[in-house]
């Protein structure tokens, strides 16, 4: 599960990384929670301790940092702070916006989201929406039918290579994955390296 947390008018973006990291980490709030004692008894609590693992932060659902959540802190009033690390193969949602689901609405004004997503990389790069911009209600529905012809397309054998066949690969220990937007997505294995050469043109 992703928490998607809201930095509008908050964020540095020409700040020092460690001012940005400060935004992004929090101190976050926890619904009715208003104590460290009532975040143990909270559901709500709980369901942050359980099941979140990746830190989404978007300023006007434009997302500008992903972290991978490693632990976090509550302070006296409740609050969460997070600890987190860089995670590399998400570094492509950033400068994206948010999808349908996960971005804030008019009127929306609590600061934290919990996003459903398996811990799957792919799953949790649909959290941005296509490529210009929030999916609106009538984009929604046309890309529901062209979605339902496709799957009927699908029944049909791929080629090797062509459009629809699996984009994901895996290579020595590494993970290769092709999005619907054309980004390679690479997740190297523990002790591992990705160096990433320009072709020369010409």
């Amino acid at each position: 599960m992703a928490v998607v947390v809201n930095v509008s008018h908050r964020y540095p973006r020409t700040g020092s990384r460690d001012e940005q990291l400060a935004v992004v980490r929090g101190d976050w709030p926890v619904p009715e929670v208003d104590t460290a004692e009532a975040f143990a008894d909270s559901d709500d609590a709980q369901e942050l301790l359980d099941a979140a693992d990746v830190l989404v932060a978007a300023a006007s659902n434009e997302i500008v940092d992903v972290q991978r959540i490693t632990g976090l802190q509550v302070d006296e009033g409740g609050h969460v702070r997070f600890e987190t690390a860089d995670e590399p193969a998400l570094a492509g949602l950033v400068g994206r916006r948010l999808r349908v689901g996960a971005a804030w609405e008019p009127g929306e004004s609590w600061p934290v989201k919990l996003v459903e997503a398996s811990r799957d990389l792919m799953e949790y790069l649909d959290l941005a929406a296509p490529v210009g911009g929030a999916v609106s209600e009538a984009q929604a529905s046309t890309d529901e039918h062209e979605a339902s012809e496709a799957g009927r397309a699908s029944d049909a054998p791929h080629a090797a290579g062509a459009p629809g066949a699996d984009a994901t690969r895996e290579l020595g220990g590494f993970r290769l994955s092709l999005t619907d937007d054309g980004d390679l997505v690479v997740v190297a294995p523990p002790g591992r390296s990705v160096t990433v050469v320009a072709a020369q043109v010409g």
